[in-house]
């Protein structure tokens, strides 16, 4: 049976080094998530089309054959990189959000786990807007993509019960307020990613997608005064 990958982390910088081990001796799950890693730079540096196994063995320091060994084909690579991003994107949701304990600091964690840095950002959602196109086409990616939605709606609807039951956000639909917040955070990065200097844009759509979310689940304009964040990471 073959292992599954480690769970990745978006807010460190796992993606963007070197993607196969030094090891002399290499496990199958880490030449496994070697190739992983070396799809997703080489899909939101490229676009899927563009993209050949070749190119993926080359990043990740390895022959075509031992990709074919562990992926039937480019597009089963491609769905499997999906299926690793959304748990490990999910995992980390889960994470942010169970360490706070008030509504309005959980949708401000799920925020800033969302908007890590225009770096991580631009490479997530260019490959995240290649996958979308694929799963409008094809119906493997599609369920790839709809269990992604559900997981989000899910947590983000967590948050909005809770907020509910202490008396913070108005009382409302759960899911489709769920589906709400994910429409708001989803718009504005499309919107971002078009930005003639989208670095320097960053910031003001980060938190403009935090004041509309807290908006729209509590009825007011959410409090001005908060202490600066920390200086951007690129």
């Amino acid at each position: 049976m073959k292992k599954e990958p480690a769970a990745l982390n978006l807010t460190d910088r796992s993606v963007s080094i070197s993607v196969m081990p030094r090891a002399a001796h290499v496990s199958e799950a880490e030449r496994r998530l070697a190739l992983l890693k070396a799809a997703f730079r080489e899909v939101s540096e490229k676009g899927f089309s563009e993209v050949t196994l070749d190119d993926i063995a080359k990043r990740a320091g390895v022959s075509k054959g031992i990709t074919l060994y562990y992926f039937d084909s480019k597009e089963d690579l491609y769905r499997q990189l999906f299926v690793w991003l959304i748990d490990s994107i999910h995992a980390r949701m889960r994470e942010a959000v169970a360490a706070e304990k008030e509504p309005v600091a959980k949708v401000r964690a799920l925020v800033a786990l969302i908007f890590p840095s225009p770096s991580k950002n631009r490479a997530f959602f260019r490959a995240f807007v290649d996958f979308c196109g694929l799963a409008a086409r094809r119906d493997g990616f599609r369920e790839i993509n709809e269990r992604f939605y559900a997981g989000c709606r899910e947590i983000d609807a967590g948050i909005v019960e809770e907020g509910m039951r202490q008396g913070v956000f108005l009382v409302r639909d759960r899911l489709e307020a769920g589906s709400t917040m994910r429409a708001i955070f989803d718009g504005l990065m499309m919107q971002w990613l078009s930005e003639k200097d989208p670095d320097a844009a960053f910031a003001g759509y980060r938190e403009r997608c935090e004041r509309e979310i807290l908006q729209y689940l509590t009825g007011r304009a959410p409090e001005t005064g908060r202490a600066p964040r920390g200086r951007e990471e690129r």
